[in-house]
């Protein structure tokens, strides 16, 4: 599916060469309701840990109400669900944490849509994965990873991560070249996973960040950097165009497209 263009063209638009650049929002349930002027898609957090996140009234509202906003005004839709390996651990864990992500889209009845980025790799949902887990070895840490995002791929949805190389090191990769492959690379088909990286700029007044002076490399790994290059997806801000009502926070990001 080709991503829409944006309805409302944004100051000093980016531009990469024979790329596209895109704006999008990422928010959760606490964000309020987005305002999506100078938008051009939104990542909406739909689940967190196990079965039973999405049973809350007040996040499925949210979520409901969200999705037909950003669909009526003809913009790109993904989701994300914040993982919790740091919780339990184990690979049918990590199984029944994608299944409640993979009821949550079945509820609302919207698919996200499948991106094609700039290094060759593509998402339609991410796995956001940040928290300490001191327990979790990096064997059990890998293998979680990997449950996680073939099972949610068996139905279809390509998975990509927001994480940085430190939390990856630290909890499933050691910086072991061929681990972190098993991460980006999905066995069935040698397609790869994207990596979603947080990297702000001088101040919510700069568009787009000064990623010459905060380099956007830091936190990727040394294997994706050399492989697949700099990442499709930036988180910079969460302070710029557009937002919420009611004023809470959310985050932007630039969205390197194919």
């Amino acid at each position: 599916m080709t991503p829409p263009n944006c309805s409302t063209p944004y100051p000093a638009r980016a531009l990469s060469g024979a790329h596209r650049v895109e704006q999008w929002i990422d928010a959760y349930w606490r964000s309020g309701d987005l305002i999506l002027d100078g938008y051009d898609g939104a990542i909406l957090k739909m689940t967190e840990g196990g079965p039973g996140y999405f049973d809350n009234k007040t996040r499925q509202e949210w979520a409901e109400k969200q999705i037909a906003r950003v669909v009526n005004r003809g913009l790109g839709l993904q989701f994300y669900h914040f993982g919790r390996p740091d919780s339990v651990g184990t690979e049918d864990d990590a199984r029944a944490e994608a299944q409640s992500l993979l009821d949550a889209i079945e509820l609302v009845g919207v698919e996200p849509m499948t991106l094609h980025y700039q290094d060759g790799s593509t998402a339609a949902v991410w796995l956001d994965v940040e928290n300490d887990a001191p327990n979790l070895t990096q064997e059990a840490g890998l293998a979680w990873l990997v449950a996680f995002c073939e099972h949610v791929e068996e139905a279809g949805y390509p998975v990509g991560l927001y994480t940085d190389d430190s939390w990856l090191t630290t909890h499933a990769t050691g910086d072991r070249w061929p681990d972190t492959e098993q991460v980006f690379t999905r066995a069935a088909d040698q397609t790869f996973r994207p990596i979603w990286v947080a990297r702000y700029g001088d101040g919510p007044t700069h568009y787009p960040p000064n990623l010459n002076k905060y380099g956007h490399n830091v936190k990727v790994p040394n294997f994706y950097l050399v492989r697949r290059g700099a990442p499709p997806v930036i988180q910079w801000t969460s302070s710029r165009i557009g937002g919420t009502a009611d004023g809470r926070g959310h985050d932007a990001n630039l969205v390197y497209l194919a």
